[in-house]
């Protein structure tokens, strides 16, 4: 990745900030990978709407992994410390556990897992488990994180192949689960109601290809490899089993020959778009997303793979260069994340494993002397205060429409300056004519105005700005005012 300093402005793979800027990321280390026995999450695996995060802390002197949910002190909020609940601590677990890994975190709080149950469960000793909190998290971002329960899965017989525990589980906001039996066959299990704790789990008989991802309508997406024709990523919706025409082809791939596994789906969203990695034409794996029925090569040209995705289509994954490094995939670019935090003393990142609607993003790395670590990445523009919107009649003159707006800041902290105001969902064919930017690591694609270049105190609110909208159409204007804070790139 070319990195160059020209008149006091830093150049990364196209994006630019100035120098005297904040960078776009604040680097939160949630954990280092050395065996220690602070509970802490020393291994990463997944981060919800919210900036919840599930991994495990252990091994080493500690004896044994255990699943653990870090959940922050307010919604998205990446800049303090948040606290740490041991899921082994509640109730319903299997019996005789001796170590435990979460595979599965949906919106509401829940958690899909396994667990090592030496003398129990299938031939690896292991059983499934899903854990619910006593309260499920609020679609307005209340988090309910430090007490709940579990169920154990029974084990899955899947004739005549035999019976195994249900592994990497993923989990929808429904509750709904998706995940691999014997012979890696795809499962899916139905809650009686609705993130309930009671279900059917359901196979495909025929058929491998574990799903890596499920959304709420449904579709799950993943991987199967067993014949030149069930090869490659694919993507379905409703009951099992999967379908033939589930498979996905591209003329970017190489050919569905039995023998060489084109790629997979390491991720879904809202919409049903997905985060491929396949071999592509030049035999070098690449980076793709597969967006309203078509694939595009989004590697910018790297070795590089894509493990996972939010609603707004940016895409996270890794390029090997150099060395393996963390990356973001967004409009055309390829961002080595590692040039894009605050951190003087961050690790090397090399995996990011997920993102959410808010930008922040999961990853993993190395400190010097090859202590591992996990991370999480949040926009510096983000906040996590509560605040408030004073939104003024819309006046029109023509086609021209204005508005005015303030925001005020309900606490508990002091809001950075520049305070900015995004416009999420702005309705379609009316443009912001005095926007002053689009925001790009904090969701990408809303116009933004910027309302005062100072700090905003506790309580306070900044001066009116008028929103000047083109509506040729005449159409009703909505749209969903998101603050924004620092003077790092929104």
């Amino acid at each position: 990745m070319r990195k160059e300093l020209l008149f006091g402005v830093l150049i990364i793979a196209g994006i630019r900030f100035a120098s005297a800027q904040t960078a776009p990321y604040h680097l939160l280390v949630l954990g280092i990978g050395d065996g220690r026995t602070t509970v802490q999450v020393e291994k990463g695996v997944r981060l919800n709407r919210w900036g919840q995060v599930i991994g495990t802390y252990g091994g080493g002197l500690s004896g044994g992994t255990h699943a653990v949910l870090w959940t922050p002190n307010a919604a998205n909020d990446g800049f303090s410390a948040g606290h740490l609940f041991a899921i082994e601590s509640s109730p319903g677990l299997p019996p005789g556990t001796a170590n435990t890994g979460p595979t599965g975190l949906n919106d509401r709080g829940q958690v899909a897992g396994w667990a090592y149950t030496p003398g129990q469960g299938d031939g690896n000793q292991t059983q499934s488990w899903m854990w619910r909190p006593k309260i499920l998290d609020s679609d307005k971002g209340v988090l309910h994180g430090d007490q709940g329960k579990a169920v154990t899965f029974p084990l899955l017989t899947i004739p005549p192949l035999g019976t195994l525990a249900e592994y990497n589980q993923v989990i929808n906001n429904k509750g709904v689960i998706g995940a691999h039996g014997i012979n890696y066959r795809a499962l899916l299990w139905t809650p009686n109601v609705e993130n309930g704790m009671n279900g059917t789990w359901t196979y495909d008989p025929d058929h491998g290809g574990g799903p890596y991802g499920i959304n709420d309508a449904g579709q799950i997406a993943g991987a199967t490899c067993d014949d030149s024709t069930w090869n490659g990523p694919y993507l379905h919706s409703g009951p099992l089993p999967l379908l033939v025409t589930d498979i996905l082809t591209s003329s970017l791939w190489i050919s569905r020959t039995y023998g060489e596994c084109v790629g997979g789906a390491g991720g879904i969203n809202a919409r049903g778009d997905l985060a491929i990695s396949a071999v592509a034409a030049s035999n070098v794996i690449h980076a793709f997303i597969y967006r309203k029925g078509a694939i595009a090569d989004i590697s910018a040209g790297f070795a590089s793979t894509a493990s996972a995705l939010n609603d707004l289509d940016q895409v996270v994954g890794h390029v090997d260069s150099d060395t393996r490094r963390a990356y973001l995939f967004e409009k055309g670019q390829a961002l080595d994340l590692n040039a894009l935090t605050d951190s003087p003393n961050n690790p090397l990142l090399k995996e990011t494993l997920s993102i959410n609607d808010e930008g922040q993003i999961l990853a993993s790395g190395v400190f010097s002397g090859g202590t591992g670590a996990t991370v999480l990445l949040t926009p510096n523009a983000l906040v996590s205060n509560s605040v408030t919107f004073s939104l003024g009649t819309i006046v029109r003159s023509g086609s021209t429409y204005t508005q005015t707006i303030s925001v005020t800041n309900n606490g508990p902290t002091l809001m950075r300056g520049t305070i900015s105001v995004a416009l999420d969902f702005l309705t379609p064919g009316v443009i912001l004519t005095n926007s002053t930017g689009a925001t790009f690591y904090t969701g990408p694609g809303s116009k933004y105005v910027d309302l005062s270049s100072s700090d905003l105190n506790v309580g306070a609110t900044t001066p009116s700005l008028t929103l000047v909208f083109s509506n040729p159409q005449s159409k009703t204007i909505n749209f969903r005012p998101r603050a924004l804070q620092s003077s790092a790139a929104r």
